[in-house]
């Protein structure tokens, strides 16, 4: 079975090859597991989504929230399949 860090390794390359900045690309601890963070909590276009699903083998669940001062906010929790 892929590690946790072979996996987010993988989700990083594939982002990159879609066109998004590397050094934009972070991984966090969450309670709920890790999550994909990038930039500044912005939104990953819906295809890119699915093309890292289909090729990275994990199921990316957004989870929204909002921040008084800088407003909706996303990360991407990242589930094994």
């Amino acid at each position: 079975m892929d590690t946790i860090k072979h996996i987010e390794d993988k989700i990083k390359l594939l982002l990159v090859m879609q066109g998004y900045d590397k050094k934009e690309i972070r991984f966090k601890n969450s309670s709920g597991g890790r999550i994909l963070q990038y930039g500044y909590w912005k939104y990953l276009d819906s295809e890119d989504m699915i093309y890292i699903q289909d090729n990275a083998n994990v199921i990316l669940i957004p989870r929204e929230w909002e921040d008084e001062d800088t407003g909706n906010l996303v990360g991407y929790e990242i589930k094994v399949k």
